[in-house]
């Protein structure tokens, strides 16, 4: 669906429900009727006209600071941060089911999976709010967006500074320990100080912001990093294994496979 059909059909739900004075928000809770015209592509709800991005953002970096729910218990980190950023708000906003989701479910998502430095947490997060928010095509559609944006992106961006601005980097992967790494690398200061942390906290606020700004707009349509694809051209999944054509994935391949780029093997009877 394109931007603008996409647009129409969120705009027109909700001119149909209130012609017909049809509420399609009954069978969920929904705290108003601005949350219904949403409603067609967003199947608990989610504002007509959007969340606020940098409202969201600042959510999203004091989050990871650490935030205690009402249950009494403490919580932060990236992927706690992000997730919060977003379903927090439309607990508010929208009310059921958002407001029977716990927050702290995403613990165990932080600093790439309780430490392994795998995906990184504030991906973990959004990701998950987002499947959450959107139907399951759309949801895809945003995430392998927001993927693609997080691998591509300087980050932090800075547009949130309470401490003034720091250093910028590229991750080239959406991988905790690559993203970090490659910070420290730019930045010359340790993973363990708390410029790092900082770092963090305003990159769990951003990519929160990313997500929102992408559900907002309805915008899909980011094409996957191009060195992967330049990859695909001789390493793609396929039954010839000894050929090498066993891998799957959309992440930047040469950012760890650095020999690839020197590989021009054309499989046999291809």
């Amino acid at each position: 669906m394109s931007i603008t059909s996409r647009r129409s059909f969120i705009k027109n739900a909700g001119t149909v429900g209130a012609a017909t004075g049809v509420g399609l928000a009954g069978g969920f809770g929904l705290a108003s009727p601005d949350v219904v015209a949403a409603q067609a592509t967003h199947p608990f709800g989610y504002p007509e006209g959007g969340l606020d991005v940098e409202k969201t953002r600042q959510l999203g970096y004091d989050g990871f600071k650490g935030l205690v729910l009402d249950d009494g218990t403490r919580h932060g980190g990236c992927a706690f941060g992000a997730f919060n950023a977003i379903i927090g708000q439309l607990a508010e906003v929208v009310g059921a089911p958002y407001t029977t989701i716990p927050r702290q479910m995403m613990d165990w998502a932080g600093a790439g999976v309780v430490g392994f430095g795998t995906l990184c947490g504030t991906l973990n997060g959004v990701a998950a709010a987002i499947g959450l928010v959107c139907s399951g095509r759309d949801a895809r559609g945003f995430i392998s967006d927001l993927m693609t944006w997080y691998s591509e992106t300087p980050l932090p961006t800075n547009l949130l500074a309470p401490t003034g601005d720091l250093p910028q980097s590229t991750a080239e992967s959406n991988l905790c320990h690559v993203s970090l790494t490659r910070w420290c690398r730019v930045s010359g200061l340790a993973s363990s100080s708390p410029e790092r942390a900082e770092r963090c906290a305003r990159v769990s606020g951003d990519v929160a912001a990313k997500a929102v700004e992408l559900m907002n707009q309805g915008a899909l349509g980011l094409q996957v990093p191009s060195e992967k694809t330049a990859c695909r051209t001789c390493h793609y999944m396929g039954p010839d294994y000894a050929m090498g054509q066993f891998t799957h994935g959309e992440m930047n391949c040469i950012t760890c496979h650095i020999n690839l780029k020197e590989k021009n093997v054309v499989p046999t009877g291809h």
